[in-house]
């Protein structure tokens, strides 16, 4: 998406926030987060994994915006990136319109071209990334008389993946996908909805239609295991995985199953092991199997999260040692299906 000549990625809409403004950048937009589960209704409105890109000259660009307050945090976290690099992490407070002055890297000029545009990104991209949990309102830019634009085809990553799950999807800019894209160069926009990835219809539509992808991995279980029977969750997941197999069929897509934890069978004792669990993980290989797409790929989660000690302390969620285990997992793996030398 690209306003004012900058480029807002991610963001699924830009949507008034009452109070804050109108650009807030929205993963999901309101017609279909509303017809979501109750929890999607806002977690579509997280910001995490939205990136504004653009390129100037100007040597001190102010960049103004406001955030709403995250679920699970006083303050929000914002990192700025010249191209593959991390410039700065900030603690932002919610509520108020700030501004951030990004100045250009001096040591870039110590470094070859080569060395500084390897990563997938050319080095004179400017990349503010909001973290988990609130809403990223963008304001304005003020490059003070300098020209701006977005970034050009050939500055940024060539293949662009959606990934769509539950919060270990969602997770933060630590997460596997984050770090599995770093490790591919690849672009990817985060569509995770934490404790509330369902596989609607209209979620699977959406994917399926509005959004703009190459390769698509959908992690699928984990959310729905308390709230429906193995019955109902295989009707979700055929729907989900036939639409994106016959709306594209010459695509990549990823088929994922529950990452194993503290109620996973093996993990768990006897008493705790959790049968639906058990039950889905079988379902999302059947329902792979039947569709019988040869771009359709099945992926266990017990193959990506290796470690059981890269739980954090809920043995539910990787603590980020967990995640870039899984990134690295997960990036074998698409290295090899999408056959990436």
């Amino acid at each position: 998406m690209i306003v004012n000549d900058v480029e807002f990625h991610n963001a699924g809409a830009l949507e008034e926030v009452p109070g804050f403004g109108a650009n807030g950048f929205m993963r999901i937009p309101v017609d279909v987060r509303n017809q979501l589960n109750e929890r999607a209704r806002f977690v579509g409105m997280d910001s995490v994994g939205c990136e504004l890109r653009f390129v100037t000259s100007c040597p001190n660009v102010d960049v103004y915006f406001s955030y709403s307050k995250p679920e699970f945090a006083e303050k929000a976290e914002i990192r700025i990136f010249k191209g593959n690099f991390l410039c700065s992490t900030l603690l932002v407070d919610q509520g108020t319109t700030q501004s951030i002055r990004l100045i250009e890297p001096p040591a870039f000029n110590n470094s070859t071209p080569e060395a500084i545009n390897q990563g997938g990104f050319a080095s004179n991209v400017w990349r503010v990334c909001p973290g988990r949990g609130g809403t990223f309102v963008f304001h304005g830019i003020d490059t003070h008389g300098h020209d701006v634009r977005p970034p050009k085809p050939e500055e940024k990553p060539a293949l662009k993946w959606l990934a769509y799950g539950s919060s270990i999807t969602n997770s933060s800019l630590d997460g596997y996908p984050h770090f599995a894209a770093r490790l591919l160069k690849i672009d990817v926009q985060n569509k995770g909805l934490s404790g509330a990835c369902h596989c609607e219809k209209a979620m699977a539509d959406w994917l399926a239609d509005s959004c703009e992808w190459d390769v698509i991995s959908c992690e699928m279980g984990i959310n729905m295991r308390g709230f429906y029977s193995p019955e109902q969750f295989k009707e979700r997941v055929e729907y989900l995985l036939k639409t994106l197999t016959t709306r594209h069929p010459d695509k990549p897509i990823i088929a994922i199953n529950v990452f194993p934890n503290c109620l996973t069978k093996g993990y768990a004792t006897k008493d705790t092991e959790n049968e639906n669990e058990i039950a889905y993980n079988r379902i999302v290989r059947e329902v792979a199997a039947a569709i019988g797409s040869k771009n359709l790929h099945m992926i266990e989660g017990a193959d990506i999260l290796t470690e059981f000690t890269g739980l954090s302390g809920d043995l539910l969620h990787p603590s980020n040692f967990g995640h870039a285990i899984m990134g690295m997992n997960l990036a074998a793996k698409m290295r090899e299906l999408l056959d990436m030398r």
